[in-house]
């Protein structure tokens, strides 16, 4: 496979990496503080769960008509509209105490995720070419965890900072509110990198066919039956819920079951989250070798396995364990775009991209709300044992499904 330089992709390329690094911190600082702000208000990790499935609902509900909005009136527009919307959310949301406004807040919250999500892999499929997307696929999807690795350090940081100029305790109500007041601030700045940018890729076309890094599918008016983009993107679901059921709890587990303040939280939070940046960097030379299909299966089938140490209650032991996991499934992600994106046309990546997501987030909005469930009447064993279980039915519904590259159809 021959390496192209920087200076032949497309220089909308750049712009929308920087809009998926700040808007990836503007999404990820509620992720860290969120839930303790919950506790800080009296409530249990029941809610907190509750508050993730809200989220991740959104997703699920809005994730079609957000998919449709990109194909036609384009992914720019559709982003800087809800990102508007998600700033005055969280100025209200921010501004209650009663419970059921902070899960409707919370749930509009997830808006943004969701039309990021949907738009920024449609925006780069049209101004690249197959060839180019493993990489570019790997590059954003390691930009976003890498900012995952900075809304930690910061989320660890915010509110111990904010208390000291406050004059108030770190853990306190106070504290936590100001600190995710950064969210609006991040969620603007975001908004910020898209400017002009509309304009400039609807004045660029799409990739047409060529004899090299043939895009047939760009210019082509079939379109591929819905049914089998979902019956295509099942393994998603799986994915999600293995997902919810840990992810968004390891701060209040490494808390509740090591006693570890929230710098330190912050610290191992972004440790096995730069696993995922490495893995997403390297995605593309796996992809390459196995074939994105087989990338999928068996990076699922490995980070399976290596949850195992997960039942060795050590923090270290945790951490390497979890580390280890998140670069397994680091990779699972940009194989599972690049496999499902190039089975359509241009005219379908909202919607399909759109249906990836819905999936990912109705499976991880479901299990977060279970596993909150059980964590407070049986503690983390059985989150760990359903998390295993997914994983190794996420390897076998990729496994089993087939996946043509559209522009090898006759239809193309």
């Amino acid at each position: 496979m021959q390496t192209q330089r920087w200076s032949e992709y497309s220089p909308v390329v750049g712009r929308l990496f920087v809009f998926t690094f700040i808007v990836g911190i503007a999404t990820g600082l509620p992720e860290i503080i969120f839930n303790f702000y919950l506790v800080s208000l009296g409530f249990d990790n029941t809610i907190a769960g509750q508050m993730v499935t809200l989220t991740r609902l959104s997703g699920f509900l809005f994730g079609i008509p957000l998919g449709l909005a990109v194909d036609r009136f384009g992914g720019v527009r559709v982003i800087q509209l809800v990102g508007i919307f998600n700033m005055l959310t969280w100025l209200l949301l921010l501004n209650t105490t009663d419970l059921n406004q902070i899960r409707l807040g919370y749930f509009f919250a997830g808006t943004l995720f969701t039309a990021q999500a949907t738009a920024i892999l449609p925006l780069l499929s049209r101004v690249t070419t197959p060839a180019q997307r493993p990489l570019l696929f790997g590059v954003n999807f390691a930009l976003l965890m890498a900012t995952g690795s900075v809304s930690a350090i910061i989320g660890g940081y915010l509110p111990g900072a904010v208390a000291e100029f406050q004059g108030v305790a770190a853990t306190s109500v106070t504290a936590y509110r100001i600190a995710l007041h950064s969210v609006f601030f991040f969620t603007a700045l975001s908004l910020l990198a898209l400017v002009g940018l509309h304009r400039r890729i609807q004045y660029q076309s799409p990739v047409t066919a060529t004899t090299n890094n043939t895009d047939v599918v760009a210019q082509s008016t079939h379109l591929v039956a819905r049914s089998l983009i979902v019956m295509r993107s099942t393994g998603r679901f799986t994915l999600g819920f293995a997902g919810g059921m840990l992810h968004p709890f390891i701060n209040l587990y490494l808390r509740q079951t090591y006693g570890l303040p929230d710098t330190q939280i912050g610290v191992y939070i972004a440790v096995y989250i730069m696993a995922s940046v490495v893995a997403a960097l390297v995605s593309s030379a796996f992809i390459t070798r196995l074939g994105a299909q087989r990338t999928v299966v068996v990076m699922a089938l490995a980070a399976a396995g290596v949850m195992g140490g997960a039942f060795i209650e050590h923090p270290v032991v945790f951490v390497l364990t979890y580390t280890a996991s998140m670069f397994f499934i680091g990779q699972i992600y940009p194989a599972g775009d690049v496999l499902i994106l190039n089975t359509v046309g241009a005219a379908q990546r909202g919607f399909t991209t759109s249906i990836n997501n819905m999936l990912w987030s109705l499976g991880w909005g479901v299990a977060a709300s279970l596993s909150g469930w059980l964590q407070v009447t049986s503690g983390f064993t059985w989150p760990f044992v359903i998390h295993i279980v997914c994983m190794l039915l996420t390897a076998w519904l990729f496994w089993r499904n087939r996946y043509p590259t559209y522009a090898s159809t006759p239809h193309a």
